[in-house]
């Protein structure tokens, strides 16, 4: 993960232009009611204001500027969050992170409200221009708390590790092999790896737009096995889905283990759950129709880490 790198980019994609956009699912809304600048000072959508600036309107057409210049960022960072959610939904939901959908979610509702609000004041008056104020501040933190951040979130939820059971397992076994805990360790090793980044992301920003620097990891284990075994059709599929539930739960187990030995060095807190799915086939895999492919005896292991309060459900 390329934080800082990441945060640059997306910094990109909240500067260019955009048009109205569409909400989540067959939700809609209009991003904006503001139509057309008054003063030349102002270019909205394309639209220039035409009345010239003088010494006595001079503080009228500043505050009607940094008022569209709100209202744009607050529009592109509504689109930003409409591309992270189509980006999200492409992940099977076998290997999600619910709390990333929460988030996606919070994040649409706050920068609407945004929108909604700074449609609701005259930015000319005082009053309005004071309260223009107010909501860019929201913005502002609403971009670093939530949207940048989740958008590193949704990058490391598309990255799938796959440790194969060949290579973790003996034959018709669940205990895991001295190669498969090495499996484990080197995805421990990402684990701090990726709470340094974020170190260096919280770093990067002079203030603290986190309250602690406490850290979560969730991971998501999915089990899945051939179609070898004895017996008859459903006897063999019993064995199977028995097999793939025991293997993810001593993938876990071993998570567990390997955590526990780093979460106080790192204030690192953590979330494991696994399935066991026996002969149904992984996510985006073509069966090839032989009982003994080994590409079908893994354990998928999703993964994200980052701050706590994003990660965390009360």
């Amino acid at each position: 993960m390329r934080l800082l790198i990441t945060f640059t980019l997306l910094t990109s994609i909240i500067l260019c232009s955009c048009g109205n956009s569409k909400g989540f699912g067959k939700r809609r809304y209009t991003t904006s009611s503001y139509s057309k600048p008054k003063y030349k000072t102002t270019t909205y959508k394309g639209q220039r204001g035409t009345k010239p600036v003088n010494i006595f309107n001079k503080k009228q057409a500043n505050r009607e500027k940094a008022f569209v210049e709100t209202l744009e960022k607050a529009e592109k960072a509504l689109k930003l969050i409409e591309e992270q959610k189509a980006m999200y939904s492409k992940i099977d939901s076998t290997e999600k992170i619910q709390q990333i959908d929460e988030q996606l979610q919070q994040s649409f509702i706050k920068s609407q409200e945004i929108i909604n609000n700074l449609n609701s004041i005259n930015p000319n008056t005082a009053s309005g221009h004071q309260k223009a104020l107010e909501l860019a501040s929201e913005l502002n933190d609403l971009l670093y708390k939530q949207v940048f951040p989740v958008g590193e979130l949704i990058n490391s939820n598309r990255k799938i590790a796959r440790i194969g059971a060949d290579i973790g397992f003996r034959t018709g076994s669940w205990e895991l092999t001295e190669d498969g805990k090495k499996e484990i360790t080197n995805l421990i090793d990402s684990v701090k790896r990726e709470i340094d980044e974020w170190k260096k992301y919280l770093d990067h920003h002079n203030e603290r737009i986190f309250k602690n620097d406490e850290f979560r990891t969730i991971i998501l284990i999915n089990g899945y096995s051939d179609k070898q075994g004895v017996g008859n059709s459903e006897e063999r599929k019993k064995y199977n889905q028995e097999l793939s539930e025991k293997r993810a739960s001593a993938v876990a187990e071993e998570f567990k283990k390997q955590l526990n030995l780093i979460k106080s060095k790192f204030k690192l807190d953590y979330e494991i759950k696994f399935v066991g799915h026996g002969e149904n086939l992984p996510p985006s895999y073509v069966d090839n129709g032989k009982k003994t492919d080994p590409n079908r005896r893994v354990s998928s292991i999703s993964m994200v880490v980052g701050p706590k309060i994003l990660l965390y459900n009360e």
